[in-house]
């Protein structure tokens, strides 16, 4: 975070690129240090000669010091600009480190040369230097003045080296014995950068579990062999063989030094791979517009007060306060004159707005900013995003970045007409969780029904299987995401967790014996046009979704589905119920709209990336603007993970199982399977045995004796006719048999 927050200056000048800024930062840097050096000596002309004599005036001797920190930080812009995505990161530790030190240096150099008045501060530390001592000892005397001033320079001290007092007294020990150890002590001023994600404390929080005694398993828990350098903490005093330990009583161990990992081998996409975003909203005559809306109002009776107007990348919102006893429905009636009125091609009403006494009227602006997804993942609000899985929704109405989290959700339905957004909105979802998670982190299942969509990550080693594009495939990896959802509960189970972040803390910070555990990686399943798969298999694909939508939160198993067929038979009535986190973008109708909202607005977006977010937080639906990914930056993002596995020894996610037939037998209720082509074959042997044996058949007669419903016993009629082994339909009769039993 900034140490200071600068007032807005406005932008004037050529629009350049973060690398030309940062290359004009590097030139000025050098050029301003040089400068000021001779300035300093009295080499830079009249106007040098007085910046120098303003600046021994401030610091005295220590004036010298000044031009070496404009090249120290045209060092430190070089090195920003070889990683860009640090340039949000930069530690102000290291500032304000500078700050307290550049105070004791120049109070220092007033103690050297004696400085105690005004007139002889050029010969000092200048005026800070006076502020700094002088003045402290007039105010506290010699001895408690000094020790200010040398604990303002030990302070500063630790700041810039980040050490603690207690590692300070370490190395100052260790250095008796070997004196290198003292350059330990010097800092490291050009590590003044912080990674997003990495965390500095300690997690020494062991994990007690208040469990029953059992028989037999205190035999089961051993120490680790001589093999394991785990150390262990004592548990308890040993137990008479009698008391049982649970079987689910963990060996405590402290946090340890961890074997080496792919976590440090998988390198995230450097932010260089996304474009910048160099376009900008043009709302229009913002004056004339508040204007045309009083009067219009007005000569409709209504008495408004013009309030705000916030402008986003897409709509302006304009705000205004109705005079008492004005009824809102009366200003929704004129939606219509309002858009004639204004000359625009779509308008929305959001009355009131959540939260304040205002209405709104959202107007498309006369030049859309696009929202660049590089823009979104650079920001801090998403870097430091508490919940896991953030993904950015995108801008809403007044231009701020929309945030929210994955497991919060905790499943999604994305909904939209063609060209309106919904599969640019999917690939920026998936582009940001790739540059946030590991594949160890973070497992993916695409299918893609569409085969057009998500054929771009194929190779990415996040990825379970391939990107899917066949229904079987498709049933199987549902089928194989129920049951990967009961192997993680009985995970649970096991350790007495309730979710999958308990767990997974849980399991970093304790050892089972005879159990090895690991962390459980994330599972997001993307389904893209769900309307196809729905219309091809919906008995057996319904049933999966509403399973996995109602139970998979816990274990970290997210279902996210697009459809661009908004009506009841795609998203029906159970599906929606278990998904109360619904995008809609651009749709046809008001109908399509209620289907995925359950109320009016969408038919009134504007199409590409315009959209409404509801989640579970939210009253009403948030307009917002989503962020545009590309195909090439999807492709450049997608290689830099896959080239990653050349010459390398990383390993991907992919499981040939998930798409094939599972060998276990699911249980979701409503489930009807369409594979039962063996039973089917069983069940067929014996309706031709048992009719050929009664020289009759009838489709109640197969029901009555076999126990099936019409439909089975109709279709295996029709197959038995066409094998020729009975005869066409003989009115209310018994079909003839043509085959005598043998």
């Amino acid at each position: 975070m900034p140490f200071l927050k600068l007032p807005q200056i406005p932008k004037f000048g050529p629009k350049l690129d973060l690398e030309s800024k940062l290359t004009l930062a590097i030139i000025s840097s050098f050029a301003f240090g040089i400068i000021l050096l001779l300035s300093i000596f009295d080499r830079a002309g009249d106007f040098g000669s007085m910046i120098g004599s303003l600046m021994i005036n401030i610091f005295g001797r220590a004036a010298v010091i000044l031009p070496f920190l404009f090249f120290y930080a045209g060092f430190i812009f070089i090195k920003l600009q070889k990683n860009i995505e640090l340039a949000e990161d930069i530690d102000s530790r290291l500032v304000w480190g500078l700050i307290f030190e550049l105070g004791f240096i120049t109070g220092f150099l007033n103690v050297i040369f004696d400085v105690k008045t005004l007139g002889q501060i050029r010969g000092g530390g200048g005026l800070v230097g006076y502020l700094f001592y002088p003045l402290l000892l007039s105010g506290l005397g010699t001895i408690a003045g000094s020790v200010v001033l040398f604990a303002m320079g030990f302070f500063g001290f630790f700041l810039t080296s980040k050490l603690s007092f207690n590692r300070f007294t370490e190395i100052i020990k260790e250095s008796v014995k070997n004196p290198g150890k003292f350059w330990e002590l010097i800092p490291d001023i050009f590590e003044v950068f912080s990674l997003s994600g990495k965390s500095t404390e300690d997690k020494e929080e062991l994990t007690s579990l208040n469990s029953h005694l059992d028989k037999k398993a205190a035999d089961k828990i051993q120490t680790p062999k001589p093999a394991e350098t785990i150390p262990v903490v004592d548990i308890i005093q040993p137990r008479p063989i009698d008391e049982q330990v649970d079987p689910r009583m963990a060996v405590l161990v402290p946090d340890s030094p961890k074997k080496s990992t792919s976590k440090a081998v998988w390198k995230r996409p450097p932010f260089d791979i996304l474009k910048e975003n160099f376009t900008q909203a043009d709302p229009g005559n913002i004056e004339n517009n508040k204007k045309i809306i009083k009067e219009t109002l007005g000569n409709f009776g209504i008495e408004v007060q013009m309030a705000d107007v916030v402008t986003g990348p897409t709509i302006s919102q304009y705000t205004l306060k109705p005079a008492s006893g004005v009824k809102l429905s009366v200003i929704d009636s004129l939606q219509r004159d309002l858009a004639l009125a204004l000359a625009a091609t779509s308008m929305r009403l959001e009355a009131p707005i959540p939260g304040k006494s205002l209405v709104g009227i959202e107007i498309p602006n006369q030049t859309k900013a696009m929202v660049g997804l590089r823009d979104l993942l650079q920001t801090k609000k998403f870097r430091d995003f508490k919940d896991d899985l953030p993904i950015p929704i995108g801008l809403d109405v007044a231009g701020n970045n929309l945030i929210y989290g994955v497991s919060k959700m905790p499943h999604l339905l994305v909904a939209g007409s063609t060209g309106s957004g919904k599969s640019v909105w999917i690939n920026s979802m998936l582009v940001s969780l790739i540059y946030r998670y590991l594949p160890e982190d973070l497992q993916l299942i695409l299918i893609d029904m569409k085969r057009v969509e998500l054929k771009l990550y194929e190779g990415l080693p996040h990825l379970l299987s391939k990107v899917i594009t066949e229904v079987d495939k498709a049933i199987n990896a549902l089928k194989w995401t129920v049951l990967e959802m009961d192997r993680r509960y009985k995970l649970l189970e096991e350790v007495g967790k309730r979710n999958i972040k308990d767990y997974n803390e849980f399991v970093k910070t304790t050892k089972i014996p005879d159990m090895d555990l690991a962390p459980l990686p994330y599972l997001v399943f993307v389904i893209d046009e769900l309307g196809d798969l729905m219309i091809l298999a919906k008995n057996e694909v319904e049933p999966i979704i509403v399973r996995l939508t109602q139970m998979s939160r816990a274990v970290g198993i997210h279902l996210v589905l697009g459809t661009q067929r908004p009506d009841t038979q795609v998203v029906t009535g159970l599906i929606k119920a278990n998904i109360p986190s619904r995008i809609a973008f651009a749709v046809a109708s008001q109908i399509d709209s209620r289907v995925i909202l359950d109320q009016m607005g969408a038919e009134k977006l504007i199409g590409q990336g315009d959209g409404l977010f509801m989640s579970p937080s939210t009253i009403r639906p948030v307009r917002f603007q989503g962020p545009n990914a590309d195909e090439l930056e999807v492709r450049k993002c997608v290689s830099f993970w896959r080239d990653q596995l050349e010459n390398s020894d990383l390993q991907t996610n992919l499981d040939n199982s998930v798409t094939e037939t599972p060998k276990t037998k699911i249980v979701v209720p409503g489930y009807v399977s369409s594979d039962n082509s063996a039973e089917d074959e069983d069940i067929f042997e014996k309706c031709r045995v048992y009719v050929i044996s009664q020289q009759s058949a009838s489709t109640s007669m197969l029901q009555t004796a076999f126990g099936i419903g019409y439909p089975k016993a109709r279709k295996i009629i029709d197959s038995l006719y066409q094998d020729g082994i009975v005869g066409p339909p003989n009115g209310s009769k018994a079909r003839e048999v043509y085959i005598t039993e043998a």
